[in-house]
């Protein structure tokens, strides 16, 4: 490092007063580029063996600098100049001097997506997509599943996502989302890393088994609660019709308010738990996922959930029910388009009513519903969770590069399928659905990214073909980062193109599927 080469730049970029076009040194990180004064702080990129090092360049003064962790350092007058490493401590110092590279909440912006890097390497591509779109960015996004099945941690989620948003100049306002945490354990953990809203799961707390009932038994089930309780239900509920808007209203059977309450009354009460220990102090964005059941979540079973919240005085950011359909990883939505555009007006309307927004959970690669959503939910807003697809993007880059190790991911993705039969609800099976290893090689080894099947199979195999060891050495891992990292501007092209489809169905800029593949698939 030269580090009189540096201070020569430093003097440059304080002369240009923003106009860097012209800078000498094409290794400076423009969109990084802040200056304070004559304080002066951005990313160096150093190509090493063809990929980019990526180092913290700081000019500041001789009194403040010591927040900084240096490699290298080099006196100038009353100032000095430190190189150091993208580390968390050299974050949180440029945290204390702009407070728009730590997440914060999703309050106040109309449109939120959720992108879930799980590699940590695609955060930069994602910002360049999002600037001047409108929509907010949840870039870090990760359940505690996901960190394991990764060997991550909610900081290193974090981290990477932070330091993206600095590289790239990012000030519009970015979120940290600690997703599906299901227990006190996982929402701290999540909290105490930084994240800026949690996303509860109430899956221990939702009880599936009572769509199983018949109404014998249901009744009975019903009947055992204390009476004070079936009392209020009963006076708020029965037989009783919610209009909810011009459009739309709710209707309450015996069978439907003793179905809201056997199921959800207990995830109510558990959301109520969480958000005075948890989102109250520490000024929590709160979403709450009541997705998790076997069956869609009925407008009776959202109104009431909504409800006994709001009696609770508790409006969280986003919900997630359960929508009509199939919301499989990594393909398209699953079921009748007119039915769900039915339910979902009435879904929404629901949200309005209470004051929060709707949230689709799974949504990468729905595109045949995004048009929906984002016309009926134009007025008021929405949240979108995507992730894993970012995953595949990677392996396009893999397919692509080297077709030989694709051709074996598959196979191992294939041969292990059972592996994760217990995580993921997909249809993708090794019963001939999927297709057969013998019949992928490296001239068609790319079109398993556009099978659902096969698509289904790779995606869900993340974290076993990540974590897969041979010898107590990674046997994937570590060849897929070096071909990301070789070719970033490949996966960096990949992954927005991928994610542009559904931001511009979401946002009326293309109204159909077609148009958005004929659009970024040309």
């Amino acid at each position: 490092m030269v580090l009189q080469k540096l201070l020569k730049d430093v003097n440059e970029i304080i002369a240009a007063q923003g106009n860097y076009d012209q800078l000498s040194d094409d290794q400076i990180y423009q969109p990084s580029i802040q200056v304070d004064r004559r304080n002066v702080y951005f990313i160096l990129h150093e190509s090493v063996a063809n990929k980019i090092q990526k180092s913290l360049v700081v000019y500041e003064d001789q009194a403040a600098i010591g927040d900084f962790e240096a490699r290298e350092k080099c006196p100038d007058a009353d100032k000095v100049l430190i190189v150091g490493d993208l580390n968390e401590n050299n974050w949180q110092a440029l945290a204390k001097r702009f407070a728009w590279i730590k997440p914060t909440s999703r309050h106040g912006y109309k449109y939120t997506f959720g992108l879930g890097d799980r590699l940590g390497i695609a955060s930069n591509a994602h910002l360049r997509l999002f600037k001047g779109r409108g929509i907010m960015p949840v870039l870090a996004q990760q359940s505690i599943r996901e960190l394991l099945l990764m060997n991550r941690t909610n900081t290193d989620v974090l981290l990477d996502a932070g330091w993206s948003v600095f590289e790239e100049g990012y000030t519009d306002g970015w979120a940290a989302d600690g997703d599906h945490v299901k227990n006190p354990y996982e929402v701290d953990y999540a909290v105490k890393a930084g994240c800026s809203m949690i996303t509860l799961d109430c899956t221990e707390k939702i009880h599936n088994e009572v769509a199983d009932l018949d109404d014998q038994a249901l009744d009975a089930q019903y009947q055992a609660l204390d009476t004070d309780l079936t009392a209020r239900f009963d006076k708020t509920y029965l037989d009783q019709t919610f209009q909810i808007n011009e459009a739309s209203q709710v209707h309450f059977s015996k069978r439907d308010l003793e179905q809201s309450v056997l199921i959800f009354y207990g995830a109510v009460r558990y959301a109520t738990y969480i958000y005075h220990k948890f989102v109250v102090p520490y000024q929590l964005d709160f979403e709450i996922s009541m997705d998790e059941t076997i069956v869609p979540t009925t407008p009776a079973n959202h109104y009431f959930f909504a409800n006994e919240l709001n009696r609770e005085h508790i409006t969280p950011e986003t919900l997630a029910p359960k929508f009509y359909g199939e919301f499989q990883k990594a393909i398209d939505y699953l079921g009748d388009v007119k039915r769900f555009e039915r339910e979902y007006k009435i879904h929404e309307a629901i949200a309005e009513h209470f004051g929060y927004k709707l949230s689709i959970h799974s949504g990468s690669d729905k595109l045949s519903v995004y048009e929906i959503i984002g016309r009926i939910s134009k007025q008021h807003g929405w949240h979108v969770k995507t992730a894993g697809t970012n995953w595949l993007e990677a392996l396009r880059v893999v397919a692509k590069v080297e077709p030989k190790l694709m051709v074996e991911l598959y196979q191992f993705a294939y041969d292990n399928l059972d592996d994760v039969a217990s995580f993921y609800t997909f249809n993708a099976q090794t019963d001939g659905k999927a297709p057969l290893p013998t019949t992928i090689n490296v001239d068609n080894v790319m079109s398993l990214l556009s099978d659902d099947d096969g698509r289904q199979v790779l995606h869900t195999m993340y974290g076993s073909i990540m974590n897969a060891q041979h010898s107590y050495q990674y046997v994937y891992r570590d060849r897929i980062f070096d071909i990301l990292e070789t070719h970033q501007a490949q996966y960096d092209r990949y992954l927005n193109l991928h994610i542009a489809e559904h931001l511009d169905l979401l946002q009326g800029i293309e109204t159909s599927k077609a148009a958005v593949q004929a659009k970024y698939e040309s």
